[in-house]
Parts: C-alpha cells; structure tokens; sequence
C-alpha cells in the first residue's frame, strides 16, 4: 500500500522520498483509527500547494494563486470570507492547521475559523496557527531593522513588483510603508492599486504616539479596503501577537491554548517540518488549542 502511494505522489508530481512518505504515513497508522485516516480528517485551511493523502485542504481557487489550482480545487472549495459553515461534521476531524492564512482575511473571518475548528474537532483535537508575528515587526519598524524584513530584496525585483504591483522597489522605500505594507497592505503607499486613503509615514508614527499598540494596529488594517484584498488576496489585511489569538480561542471554546514553536507541535503528525511550518519561520507566531 505504501509503495502504491508513494508511485501515485510521484506521478502526481510531488517530490517525495521513499523514507519520509513511509515514515510519515506509519506515524498517522500508529496514532489514529482507520476511520480517520480512510476519510482524511486532518484539515489544512488555506492550504496553497499542500498535499498529503491523508489531509483534506480547504481553500479557495483565485488568479492570484493559479499555481495552486490543483491542490485548490482538489479538497473544498471554500471562502473563508463569506464566514459560511465548513461542509464538515461535528467532533469528527483530528487535527486543524492553518499556515499564514489569518493575516490575509478579517477578525470576523479568523474568528469563524476558530470557532468552526472547535466544532469539527473530536475532544482532545489540536488546532495549529501559524501567522506573522507582529511584535517581531514592530519591534524592527522601531528600532530601523530593516534586515527584519528580508523579503524586500526579493520584492524588488521587476518580475515581483509587477507581479504584486507595487510602486517602487521595495529596498527603496521606507521603514514605515515596508512594516505598513506587511500588516496592512492596501492602505501602504507602497500599494500601486490600494485603497483611495493612504497612511504616510508621518501619520503612521504619529499613530503609536496618540493611540495604544492595538488601537494603532487596529486603525490601519480598519481602513484597508476589502474590494482591493479580493483583487489581491496575496497582501496582509491583519496582524496578530500571541495576546491577540488568546483571546479568539478562548472565545471559541477552546480552553488549552499555548505558544508552541517550529515544529513543536503536540500532534506528532504536525512535527514534520518538510510538510509544516515550512512558511517564514523566522517571523511566524505558532500557536496551538486543544478541545
């Protein structure tokens, strides 16, 4: 059986060793009943090109990430931004990840998600999040580490700047459009398509002077412009710290909330850091509820 799965993952085009897929797939046969692994109850939202045999992704095809298309529209099809019940029974999933996918939607959308993992979970399922640190940025943004964001080499290069549509090279711009455009994408001048009221560099500091840390935060992505996101689901609409997440999970039900770490995970089939937390260790936050 195992040797038929790891032809079929070849010829799918997933690049797999022999080892690993084996090790992997003994590691769920161990820990879980042959119910949940025959009707795939382990759930990735918002899972991009993620595929193992086992899961069930839940996402939603858009042009933007075309190069998922298969993967997308493999598992259940699903916007999370129409906070819309998942097409899964109660207490019956195993295990929820979600990797870098609650700074792309709202506080409404993040919290449906969170309350919907607690109702598809079986007791003593593990939800897994995953999301930028905001703290890490911030903490960057003042002290003008700009080597923080080492993504702004990438993004200036031509074929990335036409393709996120921005308007400058982003090594060009400054501290407070690049940690702007991190959280809160559409309001940054940086975006060459965003929203009609842009935040300068002197509003956005004069923000953390008149108002808490959270009413700053709060302030930009409430005026980023969720027609803009749909067109460009790829930029950030929200930020989160670990105080943040808390207190969503905890208003969903779930009671064992903690931080965890790249790959910490207390489900061992999440440990695997080859299929998990594989998406900018250096700045994510991981978090995990059990029910």
């Amino acid at each position: 059986m195992k040797k038929q799965l790891l032809k079929l993952l070849r010829t799918l085009g997933y690049e797999v060793t022999k080892v690993n897929i084996e090790n992997d797939l003994l590691i769920y046969e161990q820990c879980y009943n042959r119910d949940s692994i025959d009707n795939r109850r382990f759930y990735n939202i918002g899972a991009g090109s993620f595929y193992h045999p086992y899961w069930t992704n839940v996402d939603y095809y858009s042009e933007w990430y075309t190069r998922n298309s298969k993967t997308s529209l493999s598992g259940i099809h699903h916007d999370l931004m129409e906070l819309k019940d998942l097409p899964i029974e109660k207490d019956s999933a195993e295990v929820v990840y979600s990797s870098h996918t609650v700074e792309h939607i709202t506080d409404d959308a993040a919290q449906k998600i969170f309350d919907e993992a607690h109702r598809i979970l079986k007791k003593g399922g593990v939800l897994r999040i995953s999301t930028p640190n905001i703290d890490l940025g911030y903490r960057a943004f003042k002290e003008n580490d700009r080597n923080y964001f080492y993504w702004i080499d990438n993004y200036s290069k031509k074929s990335e700047i036409e393709r996120i549509n921005i308007s400058k090279p982003m090594n060009q711009a400054s501290i407070e459009q690049i940690f702007l455009y991190h959280f809160a994408g559409n309001v940054s001048e940086l975006h060459a398509d965003g929203a009609k009221e842009r935040i300068s560099d002197s509003e956005f500091r004069n923000l953390f002077i008149e108002k808490t840390y959270e009413d700053a935060l709060n302030h930009c992505t409430s005026r980023c412009e969720l027609e803009i996101q749909t067109k460009y689901p790829g930029n950030h609409i929200n930020w989160w710290n670990s105080e943040k997440m808390k207190r969503m999970l905890t208003e969903s039900g779930f009671r064992k909330i903690y931080i965890s770490g790249f790959g910490q995970s207390y489900s061992p089939v999440m440990r695997d850091v080859a299929l998990f937390d594989n998406t900018h260790p250096q700045m994510s936050l991981y978090m995990e509820a059990i029910k």
